[in-house]
C-alpha cells in the first residue's frame, strides 16, 4: 500500500518593494507623484483674470493711439510703453499677494492700476513731440504712480483703523477714503488733459485743493477717534505690564537673605507705594540697620 505523497507548500519568497524614486517608469509607485505633479494646478484668481483682460484691452487702445497721436519720437514712446506695461505687471503681482488679506482691496487696486495704465498711455502717445519728450513722460509717470499708490495706502490705513470699531469711526474712515480718492483723481487727471491742449481752469484747482484739505481734516478726525476709542485697550495693556512686573518681582529671591530669616511680607500682595515689613530674626527681633539703610543680613551668618 502506497502512501499518497502530498506536495509541500512552497516557501513564501520575501518580496522586496522598491521605494517610489527607484521604481521603474510606469510602475504604480510613481503614479501618485505624477498625479500630484500634473493634476494639481492653482486656479487663477478673479483679480488676476480681470487684470489680464484690462491689460489686453489697454494694449489695443495704445495701438489705436499709435494711429491717432504724434508718431515722432517713436523710440521714446515705444520704450515708455514697455516700461508702463512692466510697472502694471509689477503692481498687479504685489496687489495679488495683498488681496489675500482684505476683501475690499482687490477691486480698489484693480481700478487704481487700470487708471494708472490708461493715464500713462495717453501721456506717452499724445504728448506733442519735443526735445524733452522723454523727460516729460518720465516725470508725469512718476507723479501719477506716486499719487495713486499713496491714495491706496491711505485708504488701506483708514479702513484698517475702522475694522471692529464703533460706527462713528467707521463712517469717518470711509468718508475720508472717498475724499482721498477724489483728491487723487483731481490732481492727476490734468496730466492727461493738458496733452490735448485743454487749459485747466483756476476753479478746478481750487476744488482740488479743497478736496485735499477735507481729506486732511477727515484723516485728523479719524486718528483722534481711533486714539479715543483705543484708550481702554491701552489701559488694559498697561495693567497687563504692571501685573507682569509684579509677578517677576514676586518670583525673584532676595539676594543675601538666608533661609532662616522670617520673610513674612509677600511681594505679590504688595501694592505700589506700600512699605514692606522689616525682616526679623526667627524669635521675632528685627534685624539691625546696615550702613546703606537696608537690613543687615550679615549678622545671621554667625548664628
Amino acid at each position: 500500500m502506497t502512501t499518497p505523497i502530498h506536495p509541500q507548500p512552497a516557501a513564501e519568497q520575501p518580496t522586496t518593494e522598491l521605494p517610489p524614486h527607484l521604481a521603474a517608469p510606469g510602475a504604480g509607485a510613481s503614479q501618485p507623484y505624477s498625479a500630484a505633479a500634473t493634476g494639481q494646478h492653482r486656479k487663477l484668481s478673479t483679480f488676476l483674470k480681470v487684470s489680464i483682460i484690462l491689460l489686453a484691452a489697454l494694449s489695443i487702445a495704445s495701438i489705436s493711439l499709435l494711429f491717432i497721436g504724434d508718431f515722432e519720437g517713436k523710440f521714446e514712446r515705444v520704450f515708455a510703453t514697455f516700461v508702463v506695461f512692466a510697472i502694471f505687471v509689477l503692481l498687479t503681482a504685489i496687489d495679488t499677494r495683498r488681496d489675500l488679506r482684505s476683501d475690499w482691496y482687490a477691486p480698489v487696486a484693480l481700478i487704481a492700476n487700470s487708471y494708472i495704465l490708461a493715464l500713462l498711455l495717453i501721456v506717452t502717445w499724445m504728448t506733442p513731440f519735443g526735445f524733452w519728450l522723454g523727460w516729460d513722460i518720465f516725470w508725469k509717470s512718476v507723479l501719477v504712480i506716486a499719487v495713486v499708490r499713496a491714495v491706496i495706502g491711505c485708504c488701506q490705513l483708514l479702513i484698517s483703523m475702522g475694522n471692529g470699531r464703533p460706527e462713528p469711526l467707521v463712517r469717518f474712515a470711509f468718508v475720508t477714503s472717498v475724499l482721498a480718492v477724489v483728491a487723487g483723481i483731481l490732481f492727476t487727471a490734468p496730466v492727461a488733459i493738458e496733452v490735448f491742449d485743454v487749459i485747466v481752469p483756476d476753479l478746478y484747482w481750487r476744488i482740488a485743493v479743497a478736496s485735499l484739505l477735507l481729506t486732511a481734516l477727515g484723516l485728523a478726525i479719524t486718528l483722534l477717534l481711533r486714539w479715543s476709542y483705543g484708550a481702554s485697550e491701552r489701559e488694559a495693556a498697561r495693567g497687563a505690564r504692571r501685573a507682569q512686573v509684579a509677578a517677576q518681582q514676586a518670583s525673584a529671591p532676595v539676594q543675601g537673605a538666608p533661609a532662616s530669616v522670617d520673610q513674612r511680607p509677600a511681594l505679590a500682595d504688595a501694592q505700589p507705594g506700600q512699605l514692606l515689613p522689616w525682616p526679623t530674626f526667627p524669635d521675632g527681633r528685627p534685624l539691625p540697620v546696615g550702613p546703606d539703610g537696608q537690613p543687615d543680613f550679615s549678622v545671621l551668618r554667625g548664628q
